[in-house]
């Protein structure tokens, strides 16, 4: 990593890669002189040029805006966040963006007209102007090692990018500082809230960063993963030829240029502004993910191909359990509906699950699924068409096979079968005469693990997109997700096998979640109503856990009001009947009791792995004899948590290679070695050299008492028994605890601690480890009394004192 010219590495990094990608730095001076009004969000003088330009039709002629309608739209475009909250404003401004602000305009013949008038050119994108700036200064900022950039495209604020640098004691922040730092608009009463025009958010710091669209909560904030990106073709963009004489840091770090490239290039953020951003559930709006982004652009691409017989390009969309696939398919849908080019393409999508029309139980009778599927292959009914995959079956069988030399009719053409993976679990004596009805179809599969041909000459194409889970996790997408087997109940009766899944299940929750501080909750998947009533007498038995029996349909929607709305206070839901199709992000544990196919397990996965500020890992835990994960792929599968065991032993050693080599046992030695201690640096300016090490402690216990966590929770409750391996990891973690304590304490670093630190100090000394040792004389125990401090150490404390009340 380069060393920055300035205090300012982060924001010079990333002025020096939008300079790259086609942005114009604007300083202080040329930001007040382009903005009409001080008081204006605008920069009105770079909205002016492009309503000049702009020229509406009118009989077969292009005619400018009349000079006296500028004033009119930038004062709509101006005042049309006045009075609303931040994602009311930035929906607002989204919709002008998109439809245009609407003027009254006379006509050359004396009439007036309405004109949309639109605000970009979304044609082409070099005609409008792409300016960044730095915004304006808040006075007594506690965020004062935030800078915050403005991107102005036409003038209009719609990017906002907090850059997060060094603090007064020189320690890097982090992304999370930049996310609450830019959040502080979405309270009731925002104190200095960002622009209200932005549409896309981005936080940095010196490692990387992430973006989201306005509204989106904390966890929701993900990673950037370009497509086909690597090192030449950062190289590339790096070594593009500009002038950076106002940029101090050249060249950029490394860390921002796929983020800033992937969202923040010209093209690509009209393309995300124009398709890719809609509103989501009240209070959110929803940006696209780059995994779904790039599996839409392959699937258009492998579309606009077609092979030797005029068939159009097929192929396999593979995407993480839990990282969008159903927002993936909405996604592609609507690409198809707004490029002229596949219009004419018309999308069967055979489900299992169809998507539920509004207020399902109080429509009529309609036409039966049969005759809406004849209305479609006939092409008399619109597209996209949801189809259940048994009316199709049942079509396949009885439709009458055209002749082999056959030419193709006009019926199939440009039909596209958006399939999952319950389309190909069909038999394949069924795809092959479904292959043979329509033989110019085109076969799309979206699925959350690739799918192997049921036979040779049922290929499902070749993997356009490819998005694995360890990817999801990286990105911030899902949480990691581990498997275990639960104990097999002994005995024949039925209600005490029932009782001993129960005990388990009320075990393994208490030290998994109780424990561990989190309101998190859990589900159990049953077969039948019956048995969910079982499970729950026997939970009421016990005593520990709140449940709820639920129910839900093929469709994966509740099948009664109780089922419909869960109480916030219950603990552990008992699922019977179809998977829920609903993913609630509390859901952090699936315990399963009963036999799951191939997509089904893969659906279960994403029941649980959601984000949520109490979830760092999800876990799966089998009861059920009959195991059917081989029936998808390993890799795609939760992780064996046995696979988590030897990582204790690399984080155990990371931990005791911070402590002295020489003392590592003697407690006060430890602490000094961790205090602090200042001395003078080459410029004046006042360091402390164990500044590092103490941050790099702090983060390792966290992580070292998540993982033991894990291990220890289904050690310990699966098995009855007590933990071998965290008897040893238990005490390891409550002395390192202790030692974090100390020394943050003499460093004056408590409010360092966040919500999950808190979890991992309460959860290590829940159960203090017992030390059994033989007596020993009390002048042996005098070396352990606490010495007097030093002078160097008086004056380090009383340092560390003063600057802490000077800051």
């Amino acid at each position: 990593m380069n060393t920055p010219h300035s205090r300012f590495g982060v924001r010079d990094s990333v002025l020096g890669w939008l300079q790259r990608l086609g942005w114009n730095l604007l300083d202080e001076g040329a930001v007040a002189d382009l903005r009409g009004d001080h008081h204006s969000a605008l920069l009105e003088k770079r909205l002016l040029p492009w309503l000049r330009r702009y020229r509406y039709e009118w009989e077969g002629e292009r005619v400018a805006l009349s000079p006296m309608s500028f004033g009119s739209i930038i004062a709509e475009a101006e005042t049309c966040c006045h009075s609303l909250d931040w994602v009311a404003s930035s929906r607002v401004v989204h919709r002008l963006l998109i439809q245009g602000v609407r003027t009254e305009l006379t006509l050359p013949d004396g009439r007036r007209t309405a004109v949309q008038v639109p605000l970009v050119d979304w044609a082409h994108v070099q005609r409008n102007h792409w300016d960044v700036a730095d915004a304006p200064a808040i006075g007594h900022a506690q965020d004062s090692n935030i800078r915050e950039l403005i991107g102005y495209v036409n003038g209009i604020p719609l990017v906002v990018l907090a850059c997060v640098e060094r603090d007064a004691y020189r320690r890097w922040g982090t992304v999370e500082d930049g996310i609450q730092h830019l959040m502080r608009g979405l309270g009731s009463l925002p104190v200095n809230p960002p622009v209200q025009h932005a549409q896309v958010l981005l936080s940095l710091d010196r490692r990387g960063g992430r973006h989201a669209a306005v509204g989106a909560p904390a966890h929701a904030w993900v990673k950037w993963r370009e497509h086909g990106w690597s090192r030449a073709v950062q190289a590339r963009l790096r070594d593009d030829a500009r002038p950076f004489s106002d940029v101090p840091l050249d060249p950029p770090w490394s860390a921002h240029a796929e983020l800033l490239h992937g969202v923040l290039s010209p093209p690509r953020f009209l393309q995300l502004i124009r398709y890719f951003l809609r509103d989501d559930r009240p209070g959110r709006r929803c940006l696209v993910r780059s995994n779904q982004f790039f599996a839409v652009q392959c699937a258009l691409h492998a579309l606009g191909t077609r092979d030797a017989s005029g068939r159009r390009g097929g192929g396999q969309l593979c995407l993480a359990s839990g990282s969008g696939l159903q927002r993936t398919r909405q996604w592609l849908l609507q690409a198809l509906q707004s490029d002229a080019a596949f219009r004419p393409i018309r999308v069967l999508q055979p489900l299992t699950r169809l998507t539920p029309p509004p207020d399902d139980r109080r429509q009529r009778p309609g036409p039966l699924p049969a005759d809406q599927l004849a209305e479609f292959l006939a092409g008399r009914a619109s597209s996209p068409h949801e189809v259940p995959l048994r009316i199709l079956r049942g079509w396949a069988r009885r439709a009458k096979l055209p002749a082999v030399d056959a030419t193709a009719t006009a019926t199939d053409d440009d039909i596209v079968l958006l399939v999952d993976a319950d389309f190909w679990n069909s038999d394949p004596a069924l795809l092959r005469r479904l292959r043979r009805c329509l033989p110019q179809a085109t076969w799309l599969t979206l699925v959350a693990a690739p799918v192997t041909a049921p036979s040779p000459d049922l290929e499902p194409g070749a993997t356009l997109f490819e998005y694995p889970p360890e990817h999801a996790v990286a990105d911030g997408l899902v949480v990691q997700a581990w498997r275990d087997a639960g104990p097999q109940p002994e005995g024949d009766s039925p209600s005490r096998r029932v009782a001993q899944v129960a005990t388990a299940i009320s075990q393994h929750f208490h030290e998994f979640v109780r424990l561990a501080e989190r309101r998190l909750r859990a589900a159990l998947l049953v077969k039948t109503i019956h048995q969910a009533q079982d499970y729950q007498r026997a939970l009421a038995v016990d005593g520990r856990l709140k449940t709820h029996v639920a129910g839900f349909d093929n469709r994966g929607l509740p099948t009664d009001r109780g089922s419909e709305r869960i109480p916030p206070e219950i603990e552990l839901v008992i699922v019977h009947g179809e998977l829920p199709a609903i993913q609630d992000a509390r859901w952090a544990v699936l315990y399963v009791n009963r036999v799951l196919t191939a997509p089904e397990r893969l659906r279960a996965v994403g029941m649980i792995n959601a984000p949520h500020p109490d979830k760092r890992t999800a876990m799966q835990v089998d009861f059920h004899a009959e195991d059917s994960r081989a029936l998808a792929p390993s890799e795609w599968l939760p992780l064996p948590v046995q696979d988590n065991h030897p990582a204790l032993g690399i984080q155990r050693q990371r931990l005791h290679s911070l402590l002295p080599a020489d003392a590592h046992e003697d407690f006060h030695a430890c602490r000094d070695h961790l205090a602090p201690c200042w001395e003078i640096g080459p410029l004046g300016d006042d360091i402390d050299l164990h500044r590092h090490r103490r941050d790099l402690l702090h983060g390792r216990v966290t992580a070292f008492g998540q993982r033991l966590q894990l291990a220890i929770s289904a050690e310990t409750a699966l098995t009855g028994k007590p933990s071998l391996l965290g008897g040893h990891y238990r005490t390891l973690l409550h002395r390192f605890s202790i030692l974090r304590d100390a020394a943050t304490r003499l460093a004056l670093e408590d409010d360092r601690f966040t919500a999950e630190d808190r979890r991992i100090r309460h959860w290590a000394r829940e159960q203090a480890p017992q030390v059994c040792e033989q007596p020993m004389d009390y002048p042996v125990l005098a070396s352990l009394e606490p010495v007097k401090p030093s002078a160097e150490q008086c004056a380090n404390h009383l340092y560390t004192r003063l600057r802490r009340q000077v800051d």
